[in-house]
């Protein structure tokens, strides 16, 4: 989620590398086209047929992994992932305690900024030690332990090993565990990136970070793209993930 990813190499306007500005932007566009679609039916009662559909949420899930990762590659580029990742977390805090006054219905508990803001301070603090991981382990070890956990909080701790499932025994009154994927019964969020398993995407994209920046990916990665307006909303993807739904909520409640 954050608007730094210049790095050394000259490729791109300004030192960047157009081409992730545009996938960040296209994921949030869809993202922020999801939200106006869940605020029509909440706060309109609007009858859209295609939201819950099952080929909508398989497109859900994969422009919000594509995001993370993106998020993830371009975070590792931040000179202070640190504090820019606790800024994010204050920013999170600050919508739910929004969300919880204003629209306690529709309560946002660690969503994405929370989230983006979480991974980015760890990732930054463990920096030292992901560099010296061959960044082919880190990413294939990322990646499979994202498909074992990926129904971990949605289906309380299932986990996918190969050939079976298996349930884990997990506490079923923590009030204070949902960070990581762990529920109880009476959690709601209407914005909600647990940990687990969506950590671990971030994860495979800060070890991409690197084969991108020694321009290890073909010439085509980091070539100069004419979409303008997707790659500024990608450039600036915080602010419009900030500002998107007060805006849709304003004008929903006043027209």
């Amino acid at each position: 989620m954050s608007g730094e990813q210049g790095i050394s190499g000259g490729f791109g306007r300004n030192n960047r590398i157009e081409l992730l500005d545009l996938l960040r932007g296209v994921s949030l566009i869809y993202v922020m086209f999801y939200h106006l679609c869940y605020d029509l039916i909440t706060v309109k009662e609007m009858n859209i047929t295609f939201f819950g559909a099952k080929w909508f949420d398989v497109l859900h899930e994969a422009f919000l992994a594509l995001l993370i990762i993106v998020s993830g590659i371009c975070s590792s580029f931040s000179h202070d992932s640190v504090r820019r990742g606790a800024v994010l977390f204050f920013m999170g805090s600050i919508f739910t305690i929004v969300t919880d006054l204003f629209m306690h219905d529709s309560v946002a508990v660690f969503g994405a900024l929370s989230f983006f803001g979480v991974m980015m301070m760890l990732c930054g603090l463990a920096k030292s030690i992901i560099q010296r991981i061959d960044w082919r382990i880190l990413l294939a070890v990322s990646l499979l332990l994202y498909f074992v956990t990926i129904d971990f909080a949605d289906k309380g701790g299932l986990l996918h090993l190969f050939f079976t499932d298996i349930k884990l025994n997990l506490p079923e009154n923590s009030q204070y565990s949902y960070t990581i994927g762990i529920l109880s019964s009476e959690f709601y969020s209407s914005d909600f990136f647990p940990l687990i398993p969506n950590g671990f995407l971030y994860i495979a994209g800060a070890a991409l970070s690197r084969p991108i920046a020694e321009k290890k990916f073909p010439k085509l990665f980091y070539a100069r793209i004419k979409a303008r307006a997707a790659n500024f909303i990608g450039r600036y993807s915080l602010w419009f993930y900030v500002i998107h739904q007060p805006i849709f909520l304003g004008i929903l409640y006043l027209f």
